[in-house]
């Protein structure tokens, strides 16, 4: 038992060295310090913001930005609504703000703040407000894996708790690693359906799902295929292109009423006789990923994803999901 404790510390210590050097040649380009500003960096926005002094009252408008930012050691007074019981014990008492998708405007310039940190896409049309008060704001984006370690180090920039940030991604990374080491060398074809009430579209590997497939060397057959306009993440759906590519497996993640949903499948999917023939419909290879680890970005969470698509592709290696 001890060799193997002392084995995991050097591995979780090595990893640790590596990502620090990741993280010195990241900030080098877009992260800057000086006597002038405690820090300067560009947002995914393309928007240059400084922080004059070490910001002491941050509001974060996301819940995944949220535990990233408790994760590497930061603390906020603001933080937005959720149904979804708070990953870290302390953020139960910070003051709620409104949902992702409703932020109160004037809750949050009553916490004066010194930073609010917004998700591109979300609350880009909140920035004049806050910067009308002098308030700076970072708009990110966190989607892949690799811009959730990008986030992890940026915080702990942020917070100035990089040692804490390191060993946070060193963690993470093993993981994953402790996953991925299992993989068999037979890989499988998959396809990722997005469903709504509204549609069904298919998932590219730059979505969350596509991503974690992407880690598990999964074979997503939609790759190569014309995003939808305004959406780099999502193809049309088609029924001729499934049948051509004929995975082994159809991952579902939906967003919405799962009663809606199931009747837009039924309506778009199961209503043509072509898709009974499908091979993993024969086989009842048909599963509905949880939104919580796939819909919703799951942040410092994310291993949780990856083993969970690991239990449902190869139950055989990884056991069952529970």
């Amino acid at each position: 038992m001890k060799g193997k404790l002392t084995y995991l510390v050097c591995m979780l210590s090595i990893i640790s060295v590596i990502f620090a050097g990741c993280a010195s040649s990241s900030q080098d380009k877009s992260i800057t310090k000086s006597p002038d500003h405690y820090l300067q960096m560009t947002d995914d926005a393309g928007r240059t913001v400084v922080l004059e002094k070490k910001p002491q009252r941050i509001v974060v408008l996301s819940t995944s930005f949220l535990d990233v930012l408790y994760g590497v050691g930061g603390k906020a007074v603001g933080r937005p609504s959720s149904k979804a019981p708070q990953t870290f014990p302390a953020q139960q008492e910070i003051p709620e703000v409104g949902f992702i998708y409703n932020i109160n405007n004037e809750q949050v310039l009553a916490l004066q703040p010194d930073l609010v940190i917004g998700f591109q896409g979300i609350h880009d049309k909140l920035v004049p407000t806050f910067e009308s008060s002098k308030i700076p704001v970072m708009i990110l984006k966190m989607k892949t894996y690799d811009e959730i370690l990008t986030k992890a180090k940026l915080f702990g920039d942020i917070a100035g708790t990089q040692e804490q940030a390191q060993k946070l991604l060193a963690t993470m990374q093993a993981n994953i690693n402790e996953v991925t080491a299992k993989l068999p060398s037979q890989s499988k074809k998959i396809v990722i359906l997005h469903a709504t009430a509204k549609n069904v579209t298919v998932e590219l590997d730059s979505s969350i799902a596509g991503n974690v497939a992407k880690i598990l060397k999964l074979e997503n057959i939609a790759v190569g295929s014309t995003p939808i306009a305004g959406d780099s993440e999502m193809t049309p759906y088609s029924l001729e292109k499934l049948v051509e590519g004929d995975a082994d497996a159809i991952l579902v993640v939906t967003m919405g009423n799962m009663t809606e949903i199931e009747k837009r499948m039924k309506a778009d999917l199961e209503s043509n006789p072509a898709w009974s023939g499908l091979r993993a419909v024969k086989r009842g290879q048909v599963f509905f990923l949880p939104a919580e680890l796939f819909q919703l970005n799951p942040g410092i969470r994310f291993y949780e994803s990856v083993e969970y698509m690991a239990k449902v592709m190869y139950p055989e290696v990884y056991g069952n999901v529970k």
